[in-house]
């Protein structure tokens, strides 16, 4: 009983400490408007639990006619990981993102927040996942098993999860501010398909036994991160245009110094200036000011969600957010 209490706070730690650096990498690259902490933690935690839990029942339904219906062990193998489960996964691990899309959209400003939501899903199902493979490979070859699996899913694989679902969220944030209607519709779904098709290719070449295959699975999953790491770059740059642009009315107008309206478009300017700021006058000025650059760059994107759609909760919003700016500049 010890050994296997020792086995399974190893093999959580195996995985928990590789994706919670993972996460903390994903939200230092959200620079501008970072996302409120309860939703970060429930989409998470969606992707720990229910989604496991949804998958699992799922797989385990679908397993049954695959049994009866198709014969060679080999072949129910394959379809049960390469088509079963990419599909029953990632439409498990999209229903959070569909939630957030349609009842927080408040809280998803377009790309960027697309690509964080579907992260924090991804990882969250893949931490959990992660420790029933380790558990299952100690107990089939020890603790050699155990390390070698660490290794390939936790470290080489260790962003496959984060990125299918990301391919959702890429979607629904380009639905975000596109202004045809047909593109609002079909993109997220175009995204799902990128999931679900990501994660097909992937389980299928790993779930052979030629190395070749395992290669082409490498490739293809950190081909897909580089993308992954350009779309980030893309929508930080976006949103740093877009803040600029909605701000330079709040500095015409008073509410802001065209330095504050500059720190908060841009991210190097921000670390800058909160460090000179630290130096001179301290931290309590300096943490004042690293506050007024978050509202800045919140009240730049509401402007914009509420230019674009209109949305009467954004109004209020704005007002709110200029309202707190102006009581924290005469601080500075």
């Amino acid at each position: 009983m010890d050994s296997l209490l020792v086995v399974l706070i190893v093999s959580f730690l195996a995985t928990a400490i590789p994706t919670f650096f993972y996460i903390a990498i994903a939200l230092w690259l959200d620079r501008y408007e970072k996302e409120p902490l309860w939703l970060i933690t429930v989409t998470f935690l969606w992707g720990a639990v229910p989604a496991i839990i949804v998958s699992l029942i799922a797989e385990i339904a679908l397993d049954i006619p695959i049994q009866t219906l198709v014969t060679g062990e080999a072949t129910r193998d394959v379809i049960g990981a390469a088509l079963v489960a990419p599909v029953v996964e990632e439409i498990a691990k999209a229903i959070p993102l569909f939630l957030i899309f349609s009842f927080y959209k408040r809280e998803f400003d377009g790309l960027m927040d697309g690509l964080i939501y579907g992260s924090l899903v991804g990882f969250g199902f893949a931490m959990t996942e992660n420790v029933f493979y380790f558990l299952s490979a100690f107990d089939e070859g020890g603790w050699e098993a155990l390390t070698i699996l660490f290794v390939l899913r936790a470290l080489v694989f260790g962003l496959n999860h984060a990125l299918f679902t990301s391919a959702l969220g890429a979607g629904l944030g380009y639905a975000r501010y596109a202004s045809n209607g047909l593109t609002r519709r079909i993109a997220p779904l175009v995204g799902l398909l990128g999931a679900i098709g990501l994660h097909m290719i992937h389980n299928f070449f790993v779930s052979t036994d030629v190395e070749f295959f395992c290669f082409i699975s490498l490739f293809s999953d950190w081909l897909g991160v580089i993308a992954w790491l350009a779309l980030v770059f893309w929508a930080t740059s976006l949103e740093s245009k877009w803040i600029k642009e909605e701000l330079a009315e709040e500095v015409d107008n008073g509410l802001l110094r065209p330095e504050h309206a500059q720190a908060a478009a841009r991210y190097r300017t921000r670390l800058r200036d909160r460090w000179a700021t630290l130096q001179e006058k301290g931290f309590g000025r300096a943490h004042r000011l690293s506050h007024l650059h978050a509202l800045s760059a919140e009240l730049a994107l509401k402007k914009r969600q509420l230019r674009l759609f209109g949305e009467t909760i954004h109004a209020a919003e704005v007002d709110k957010l200029r309202n707190q700016i102006s009581q924290l500049v005469p601080a500075l």
